[in-house]
């Protein structure tokens, strides 16, 4: 029976984006009592995903490899591998990957069906 709650990463398709790529580990799509989103998520260096918020969830990232610049809303900070940090729900953000290497983090929304709005690219 857990063999079929399990969810490997290298098993799932990726969103492939011009940035990087997500793969979808939980979400209502895939499990349908889920009640969270949860998420692989790389950035290549020197590239960021799109700024945009989520106005149904929150979002809590933590970075495993790489560094990079995160702004919400006005504010910027830089992590690194174990920096964890939660985006309020409704506020802009985005990442920039600051270092050589990729940044992959993992990413969790606290609702099954994670909406997304790009402000910009």
């Amino acid at each position: 029976m857990i063999e079929t709650l399990i969810t490997r990463v290298d098993d799932q398709p990726r969103e492939e984006f011009e940035w990087g790529w997500i793969a979808w580990l939980k979400s209502r799509a895939l499990s349908p009592d889920a009640t969270m989103t949860v998420g692989v998520c790389q950035i290549n260096p020197g590239m960021s995903n799109p700024l945009h918020f989520h106005p149904n969830c929150e979002e809590v990232l933590l970075v495993r490899s790489g560094r990079c610049l995160k702004t919400i809303g006005d504010e910027q900070i830089e992590m690194a591998p174990g920096d964890c940090i939660r985006v309020p729900k409704g506020e802009r953000h985005r990442a920039r990957c600051i270092s050589d290497e990729p940044l992959v983090c993992e990413i969790v929304y606290d609702s099954p069906d994670r909406k997304t709005v790009i402000v910009e690219k």
